[in-house]
Parts: C-alpha cells; sequence; structure tokens
C-alpha cells in the first residue's frame, strides 16, 4: 500500500520540477544572457494647453470618421452624430445625410483629415470654452452612388474647413463647421 504523504509528496515534486528548472540562471554562454533590455521611450507630456488643441484636432477627425460611417452604412443610427457634433454642425450633418438616405445614395469610402491649425478661441455665449480646427478634408477616396450604382460624386475633392469645437457634456463636439474652399 502506498502511503498518501509519499504520493503527494512525489505529486508535488514532479510538479514543481518545471517551475524551479525555469528560476535557474542561464549559463553565461546563452544568447539570452548577451541581450541588453532596449530602452522604452516615453511621449512628451503635453501642457494642459497643449492638449486641449490635440483633443479639439481629434474632435474633428472623429466627426468625418462617424460622417464617413454613417455615409456608407444607411442603416447606422444618425444619433451617432450626437457623440461628435452638437448645435449647427450637427443639424448640417444630419440634414445632408438624412438627404442621402431619402435619396437612396450610399457611400464608400473614407474621408482623409489633413489638419493644418488649432487655436483656442475663447468662449462662446454660454461660457464654454472653443477652439478653432482648420483642416483640409479630402473626399477623393469616397464616392456616393444612387440605387442604380452611378457614382454621383464630382470634383472638386478637397475643401477647407474651418471648425469650431467646444466641450459638451464632457466631451469635445464639432458646433460650428464652415467650407472656406478648395484646398
Amino acid at each position: 500500500m502506498v502511503n498518501k504523504n509519499t504520493l503527494g509528496r512525489a505529486l508535488l515534486a514532479l510538479a514543481l520540477a518545471p517551475v524551479m528548472a525555469a528560476c535557474t540562471a542561464a549559463p553565461a554562454s546563452s544568447p539570452s544572457a548577451s541581450v541588453a533590455p532596449t530602452p522604452t521611450q516615453t511621449a512628451p507630456t503635453l501642457s494642459p494647453a497643449e492638449q486641449d488643441l490635440a483633443n479639439a484636432k481629434q474632435a474633428v477627425t472623429n466627426l468625418w470618421s462617424v460622417v464617413d460611417r454613417l455615409t456608407n452604412d444607411p442603416q447606422a443610427s444618425l444619433q451617432d452624430l450626437d457623440t461628435v457634433a452638437s448645435g449647427e454642425a450637427l443639424e448640417f450633418f444630419r440634414k445632408n445625410l438624412t438627404g442621402y438616405r431619402l435619396e437612396q445614395l450610399t457611400g464608400s469610402g473614407s474621408s482623409v483629415v489633413e489638419l493644418q491649425s488649432a487655436q483656442p478661441s475663447g468662449n462662446n455665449s454660454q461660457g464654454v470654452p472653443t477652439w478653432t480646427v482648420t483642416a483640409c478634408v479630402d473626399t477623393s477616396d469616397t464616392k456616393l452612388v444612387d440605387p442604380s450604382g452611378k457614382n454621383v460624386t464630382a470634383p472638386p475633392y478637397r475643401f477647407q474647413h474651418r471648425s469650431v469645437v467646444v466641450e459638451r457634456s464632457g466631451a469635445l463636439r464639432v458646433d460650428q463647421d464652415e467650407v472656406l474652399g478648395t484646398c
């Protein structure tokens, strides 16, 4: 008959053997012993004002990403615009997308947002901080097709936009968007 304590110790020794082997030092001739650790790079820390500008730029990029997605997927909820736009910009993009859907136009592709400048622009009439972001939006890789499959987009494809970004409900949203011309 096998002693339970002896059997238990034997099983424990078998289970611990691989763990203990992993803990032993590698010999000096091992290739892994000569590899030096690579230093990690840390991103530069932004001041609060610089971070606000970066966030305002990202808000503009996010707007165009959502507009592209909603143009390309007519079944997606237009309420998704509420996460990236407010005020005049929200109404403008909601009206455009509703028009596309009524005409049964479907999009494809993605706009390229080339950020040109960003600056704080004070507070709006409600006392909310605002930022002005200027960007060239290139839609040359997008198209809008009618129900018969005909592409209804036409040049020019690059427009300069000036967007006013505001903070609403703890998030930055594009509140106004104005086309300045081609870029």
